[in-house]
């Protein structure tokens, strides 16, 4: 999937030690994927770290064809998220 990064997503993957490649891994192998009424995506990924158990979660809307990715959040609270 095409995904472009808005200013604010970049800056929180800079904040939370995010890199682009579990990006592209979350948006092509997602665990879960939910839309609300509006259309807007929430993509979670599960996976593994150094730091344990982790949940991927990046929030968007598809325009003209890719994915406008909005925030990226990374969160140890995996029940909470799925």
């Amino acid at each position: 999937m095409e995904y472009v990064l808005t200013k604010h997503a970049r800056e929180r993957m800079r904040e939370r030690a995010i890199s682009e490649a579990i990006i592209r891994v979350a948006l092509l192998q997602p665990t879960e994927v939910s839309s609300d009424t509006e259309g807007r995506l929430l993509v979670k990924k599960l996976y593994q770290s150094n730091r344990g158990k982790r949940i991927l979660l990046i929030a968007g809307e598809p325009v003209n064809n890719k994915l406008k990715i909005f925030t990226v959040i990374d969160s140890s609270k995996v029940k909470k998220y799925l």
